[in-house]
């Protein structure tokens, strides 16, 4: 085989490649954002950095475990109400969001039917007529 045609062979395999990628890059949809309404988020920031900076200034911070097959939260205050955001960074499908309400301090959940991995976490209380937000990155 000649410079010639080598040349040509690759060419033809680097641009077959290269099609091949681009066809798999079409058909799969796993380039997604994170969250599909970023900019309405990003216009309500200042309710959210009102209720991380309410955390820092009450030192409600809670308290996440997860042993065996079931997470606890463990909060400074008793009377919380609000809602668990569980994010899955690799697959937004796998997103839940839980209400809850705690009569004590403390908060179990069962988290058996949870995919293994990690799992971005939000909290979204109200203690005390305070609103809170609280994010952790939790490996279940």
């Amino acid at each position: 085989m000649n410079w010639g045609k080598k040349i040509v062979v690759s060419l033809a395999v680097f641009m077959s490649g290269i099609i091949g990628a681009g066809i798999y890059m079409v058909s799969h949809n796993a380039d997604t954002l994170e969250e599909e309404d970023y900019y309405e988020k990003g216009l309500n920031y200042d309710d959210t950095y009102n209720r991380k900076s309410n955390v820092i200034r009450d030192h409600a911070e809670p308290v996440i475990r997860a042993v065996n097959d079931t997470l606890y939260i463990d909060f400074p205050h008793p009377q919380n109400k609000g809602k668990l955001v569980f994010k899955r960074p690799s697959d937004s499908h796998l997103d839940i969001s839980l209400p809850f309400a705690t009569a004590s301090t403390g908060y179990r959940l069962p988290i058996q039917s949870f995919q293994k991995g990690r799992w971005s976490l939000e909290i979204q209380w109200e203690g005390n007529a305070v609103p809170y937000i609280f994010e952790k990155h939790i490996f279940l």
